[in-house]
């Protein structure tokens, strides 16, 4: 599915309709024959619902490590919903929660996903998609700006185009890219804070609606992409 919608003058593919959002496109070439796939996720994510969701639809499990909090995150309650079983850890930095996650696999015999699915064949699925929206547009815009984390999202869109100037955002980790199409900026508050601005369509206040704050803030051109993952 492609849906485009004009927002502040920008266009919007709007992924946030899909469940889980882009990283749901990815799930069918992902789970494979295990029974049971790990990811340790921010619970701001997306990845994580896309994940729970499918593995409901096809009969598998979902393992979903993250930071434990006093109050469950929504993502993480979406989660619960598809069937996903949740391991909340302590002080659940992402390098603590990526432990457990190895942990837990070691002895379960359980398949550990990559941060973001971040590999070579995923980064091509979504070059292919940014293939299939340039078309669907009719031409690649001057601009297409997206929200970062671990990169995978933004290596696809880079792969999939030719001429445009990709703008990330970057909002959790460090994350670095010295292409000459890649113009980057981080976001001023950190993966826990949220965005306040304002916008008409469904975004996730801790990822892209940061993007999208910038994205209308900062964009040079009237011919521009927002990507809106979730």
């Amino acid at each position: 599915m492609i849906k485009i919608e004009e927002h502040n003058g920008i266009k919007v593919l709007r992924d946030d309709l899909l469940i889980g959002g882009t990283k749901s496109i990815l799930m069918p070439y992902i789970i494979k024959d295990a029974e049971d796939y790990v990811y340790a996720s921010p619970v701001y994510g997306g990845f994580q619902i896309a994940l729970s969701a499918y593995c409901k639809s096809v009969g598998k499990k979902a393992t979903i490590f993250c930071a434990k909090r006093k109050v469950r995150h929504p993502n993480t309650l979406e989660c619960l919903n598809y069937g996903a079983n949740i391991k909340e850890i302590d002080y659940g930095y992402l390098n603590v929660i990526e432990k457990k996650a190895r942990d837990y696999c070691e002895m379960n015999g359980a398949v550990k996903l990559n941060f973001g699915a971040k590999d070579e064949k995923n980064i091509n699925i979504i070059a292919n998609r940014v293939k299939e929206v340039i078309r669907f547009l009719g031409k690649e815009p001057v601009e297409i700006w997206c929200a970062v984390g671990s990169g995978t999202l933004l290596e696809g869109i880079l792969k999939g185009s030719d001429t445009a100037l990709i703008n990330g955002v970057v909002v959790g980790k460090d994350y670095s890219n010295n292409n000459k199409r890649v113009r980057l900026y981080k976001y001023h508050k950190s993966f826990d804070k949220v965005s306040n601005f304002k916008a008409d369509f469904k975004s996730m206040k801790n990822y892209d609606l940061k993007a999208f704050e910038y994205c209308v803030k900062y964009r040079d051109s009237d011919d521009v992409l927002f990507w809106n993952v979730l």
